[in-house]
């Protein structure tokens, strides 16, 4: 049942390494102080980066949760069934002893019906004005499928409520058998448990936009939002913990909430909030970096017992350039994969942008592949019906990035970057998608007539 589940902690969809980091570190540091059984989750597969300092610091990475829909398997009430051939005695018995109608499957666990006690009663009608204890006696020794009718709704386990609810509104029944993907049986589920389902309890971190949300939030409960990016956040129907700080990582804001509270973190989680922070602040070098960051860098660093044989900013900048390392590059991947590792949407005036991010070591990597990196932003921009859809391609190395931009003409040439000869923008000086970019591109869906 779902009242059982965990509580999520979730990042952003397309994570990167701070949603991740975030998302293990408050989940433990909730856990910690609230003793409620707080899980970290993901909306998505993990990026280059993320992969490396789990390895690095041997961790594995958070649970996959796609959505947090109601689903009719998350209400189901296992109750055991009766085999064809088996008597209507049995019935009586199953249904004496659970007040619920008995589930009738084949040999294989397939449902054939339901068997309610008033149809029960009806079979046994005849039986039971009877005067012949041996008529009673015939009458319960039919087999229960004798009995069914089978014009019942089966349910999918794996449906989400809202698909199904108008079916089961209309229906007279008011249990249902629920099947999995094999079509066998695994339980029953009530109508009435699915007109008033409770909600999975979910805590965003590293966002706190609705778009950027794990599917279905709307369904869900949200508990706390933590981060550090702008406000465009969803109301809620109760007050909620929600704090936003203008640091340049979730993971920083995670860690001072362990030393305030006077928590060491393990050495593996320690480690993975430093690659957090180290990631968003491109190794503390992005304008979004603050004192703040580079004071809880240094002392995940200790932590992470990383500063043996050298000092500790000499381990934070080794294992940022391992870890900038680890995620740069176009390579070989798709470009729709280029895309969506690191992609974000963005909405003002009933425009809306998707602007996605990749580090690589030189320009010279852009070159080849921008034919195929153009028609994917294309794809992205006619499939999400979107104003502007850009890769901000960023060299780590001099700090410089580049633009590949589709979409409206007269939006991208209100963009303060000149062009190309290859027809990309050249925003020189430009790392932080968030503080640099994302007020430019705002600024320009903001003005468009």
């Amino acid at each position: 049942m779902i009242d059982t589940e965990p509580i999520w902690v979730i990042g952003h969809r397309n994570p990167d390494m701070d949603a991740i980091a975030s998302a293990m570190g408050y989940a433990w540091l909730l856990s910690a102080l609230y003793e409620q059984p707080y899980t970290a989750a993901r909306t998505g597969e993990i990026n280059a980066q993320t992969a490396f300092a789990l390895a690095r610091f041997g961790a594995e990475p958070p649970s996959l949760v796609q959505d947090v829909y109601g689903r009719v398997g998350d209400l189901i009430e296992p109750l055991e069934a009766l085999r064809r051939g088996e008597t209507l005695l049995a019935a009586v018995q199953r249904i004496a002893a659970t007040r619920h109608p008995v589930p009738i499957v084949d040999a294989e666990g397939k449902p054939l019906g339901l068997l309610s006690g008033e149809a029960l009663f009806a079979s046994l009608a005849a039986a039971l004005s009877s005067t012949s204890v041996l008529e009673l006696a015939r009458g319960l020794d039919q087999k229960v499928e004798s009995v069914l009718d089978g014009s019942g709704i089966t349910l999918r386990a794996n449906e989400r409520i809202r698909d199904v609810i108008g079916q089961v509104l209309r229906a007279t029944q008011d249990e249902f058998l629920v099947v999995d993907e094999q079509n066998t049986y695994v339980g029953l589920v009530r109508k009435s448990a699915l007109l008033a389902p409770p909600r999975r309890k979910v805590v965003m971190v590293d966002h706190n936009e609705p778009q950027q949300a794990v599917a279905g939030l709307e369904e869900a409960e949200l508990l706390e939002v933590l981060d550090h990016h702008r406000l465009g956040n969803m109301p809620t129907a109760m007050p909620i913990r929600f704090r936003v700080e203008p640091v340049g990582s979730c993971s920083t804001l995670v860690a001072e909430a362990a030393f305030e509270h006077e928590l060491r973190l393990p050495t593996a989680l320690a480690g993975l909030l430093l690659c957090g922070i180290l990631s968003d602040t491109l190794v503390l070098r992005s304008p979004t970096t603050t004192a703040r960051d580079e004071r809880a860098a240094l002392r995940l660093a200790e932590m992470a017992g990383l500063a043996e044989g050298q000092t500790q900013r000499e381990a934070v900048e080794n294992l940022g350039r391992d870890l900038l390392a680890a995620g740069a590059g176009l390579g070989e991947r798709r470009a729709e994969d280029v895309i969506n590792a690191d992609l974000k949407f963005y909405n003002t005036n009933g425009l809306s942008a998707g602007i996605a991010q990749v580090e690589v070591t030189s320009f010279s990597e852009l070159t080849p592949r921008l034919p195929d990196l153009t028609r994917a932003l294309q794809a992205l921009a006619e499939n999400n019906k979107l104003a502007l859809a850009m890769l901000l391609v960023t060299d780590v190395v001099r700090g410089n990035s580049r633009l590949v931009v589709v979409g409206q003409e007269r939006l991208i040439g209100s963009l303060p970057y000149p062009r190309l000869d290859d027809g990309t923008l050249d925003a020189r000086g430009v790392v932080s998608r968030k503080k640099q970019l994302l007020p430019t591109v705002l600024a320009a869906l903001s003005q468009a007539l």
